[in-house]
């Protein structure tokens, strides 16, 4: 007896609404299309002859330049093209009364549509091999055909599971040359700016489309303050939506770090209004606040929960997306492991690796930068929680964490394009130290009232089609009390020599941290002069 197959031309009342809620965004807002078009939508995907017709309507009016797509325009192109029917126009009414949706409602409904184009494929080739099976007669073939056949029809629909489509090299090649001439004024800047962090734009060619940022760090290294920083920068710069996801901050908290940044107090004294003399902070938090709408509109801080999982932010994606009319968004994650899933799993090895391949899935799909932090395991923080005990190993480049020290580690440093680690340079640290406290002396300032000031070396570890440089480390300056990074300059592996002189550098550095006032003794030093 031939199986039973499911027909292609069934259609259900789940099938007519899926379909209708899609429609309706399309025709509410173009931003949709371009997003569905982008993830795998096709007409052939419908059934309903109405969706059909209706679809076809709204893409010929897509397809066109400078085209308007709402639901006016639609009817008239119908009419134009004698698609008007009694029964186009009871289905356009039924779809315009459909409850609207967001960007991520019809996103998930049309991978729920490109699923059920996959069944009804994979439905067709079973009913027909229990034909072979059940009816076969010499016309049908032999079994070595029939495989082929069907090989070839289950690759198609692997190649139609993902996003992507097979191209031939000729169109990757002409769009590499189209690009080289777009960016004939833009030299080594493939990605976004970072700037004023110009050293890591050069690094990392900026922040790109499509790669996966991993940065790894101790406790009390700043990996929360960098990474906000870097999403400021990226918001200003560019003017492009960023979500800031934390599952170990409050937004609350976070603002007072952004705050901090700008007005120079320390983020208790913002949360509390008083600074440690009881002085009110009203005033220049506000004027803080006016110097933040260069980037505040395009940041959004998230408090993280067990909702939020990678599919949730997904969805909050393609709305943030359809609200700003743009495929640009950058997402942030403090901290990965803490990103639930939809499953329980004990093992931190095998969550990790769930949550870091989703990650890197998520960034391909999007097209996206996604930047996660993720915390190092015991013997990570023990290499970095207090100077070297051997003068060796105080010397040495290799005395650090690096990314396999991350909480568990396992393919994460594969799956990431670019792994970077922060670790204190307790070296630098101290002889920074030192020379600051005895300019501040000479200066008639107190040490004592300084900012607390460590250099952080920022280890780039691993950097996908990176360009060509002869530095992988960049060192900041980090203000631990005021939450922010200065960015200083390359750390070379002569500066690992014992015999290195690092006092020019130190120099260096404190000409540059007093004279954009990062640090105040920039007034001792002129009556110094004086």
């Amino acid at each position: 007896m031939e199986p039973q197959t499911r027909s292609s031309t069934t259609v259900t009342p789940t099938d007519e609404s899926i379909e209708a809620t899609i429609l309706h965004g399309f025709i509410q807002d173009k931003q949709l299309i371009m997003l569905a078009l982008r993830e795998g939508f096709q007409q052939e995907m419908l059934r309903t002859p109405g969706a059909v017709r209706l679809c076809k309507a709204v893409l010929e009016l897509y397809n066109r330049p400078n085209s308007v797509v709402d639901p006016a325009s639609v009817r008239a192109h119908l009419e134009q093209t004698g698609a008007l029917t009694t029964a186009m126009e009871r289905y356009l009414a039924t779809v315009r009364g459909t409850p609207p949706v967001d960007a991520g409602s019809v996103m998930a409904l049309v991978e729920a549509l490109r699923g059920r184009a996959r069944r009804d494929r994979l439905g067709a080739l079973h009913g027909r091999l229990g034909r072979f099976l059940h009816t076969q007669t010499p016309s049908d073939g032999d079994i070595a055909q029939l495989a082929a056949e069907m090989i070839r029809e289950l690759v198609e629909l692997g190649r139609h599971r993902i996003h992507t489509h097979l191209q031939p090299v000729s169109e990757v090649i002409g769009r590499l040359a189209d690009e080289a001439e777009r960016r004939q004024g833009q030299p080594g800047v493939l990605g976004y700016s970072l700037a004023p962090f110009d050293r890591l734009t050069t690094l990392l060619s900026g922040l790109r489309r499509g790669f996966y940022y991993g940065l790894a760090g101790a406790p009390r290294r700043g990996k929360t303050n960098l990474t906000l920083q870097l999403a400021t920068y990226l918001a200003t710069n560019h003017h492009i939506p960023v979500l800031f996801y934390s599952w170990e901050q409050t937004a609350q908290v976070l603002g007072a770090r952004l705050i901090a940044k700008e007005s120079g107090i320390n983020p208790v004294a913002i949360l509390s209004g008083h600074d440690a003399d009881g002085q009110p902070v009203a005033a220049p938090v506000r004027a803080a606040y006016e110097q933040m709408t260069r980037y505040a509109p395009y940041m959004f801080l998230i408090e993280g929960g067990r909702q939020d999982t990678v599919d949730r932010i997904r969805a909050h994606a393609y709305n943030v997306m359809q609200e700003f009319e743009t495929s640009e968004i950058a997402l942030f994650f403090d901290y990965l492991q803490k990103i639930p899933l939809g499953e329980s799993l004990a093992d931190w090895k095998a969550r990790t690796d769930r949550i870091s391949t989703e990650l890197a899935e998520l960034s391909l799909e999007l097209n996206v930068p996604i930047f996660a932090i993720s915390p190092l395991d015991k013997e990570g923080c023990r290499l970095d929680e207090q100077p070297p005990d051997d003068e060796a190993d105080a010397y040495s480049l290799y005395h650090r964490p690096t990314m396999h020290h991350s909480v568990g580690s396992g393919d994460l440093e594969y799956d990431l394009d670019v792994a970077m680690v922060l670790a204190k340079d307790w070296r630098a640290t101290a002889e920074f130290g030192q020379f600051v406290e005895n300019r501040a002396k000479a200066a008639n300032v107190d040490p004592a009232t300084l900012p607390k000031l460590d250099i952080i070396n920022l280890h780039i570890d691993k950097n996908r089609d990176a360009p060509e440089h002869p530095a992988s480390i960049i060192q900041y300056a980090f203000f631990v009390t005021l939450n922010k990074f200065v960015e200083l300059d390359y750390k070379l592996e002569a500066e690992y020599r014992p015999d290195y002189h690092a006092f020019m550098k130190l120099q260096n550095i404190y000409a540059q941290l007093t004279d954009t006032g990062a640090l105040p003794v920039a007034a001792g030093r002129a009556r110094e002069g004086r």
